[in-house]
């Protein structure tokens, strides 16, 4: 599985082809979307639910995060993203 920093990289580069993402103004960046996505697939495992079809593993190996648990990732991650 590749990292966040080399699917970004890969993208600018263009050895990794990125879908397009339209909201109603115009195109946003893949990598945006993504963590937007992310971000609020983390704050609902870090309340104590389940997402279906992610897993904190993933999303932990993924960003390189290094927490215990959800809400330990969840900090992590807005703190790594100045979000």
């Amino acid at each position: 599985m590749k990292t966040y920093e080399e699917v970004k990289n890969g993208i600018a580069e263009g050895t990794i082809k990125a879908p397009k993402v339209m909201y109603e103004n115009g195109e946003i960046e893949f990598t945006k979307y993504q963590l937007a996505v992310h971000k609020y697939n983390l704050g609902i495992m870090a309340s104590g639910m389940t997402c279906r079809g992610i897993k904190l593993k993933d999303l932990k190996a993924y960003y390189g995060l290094k927490g215990k648990s959800a809400r330990d990732c969840y900090e992590e991650f807005r703190l790594m993203f100045n979000i």
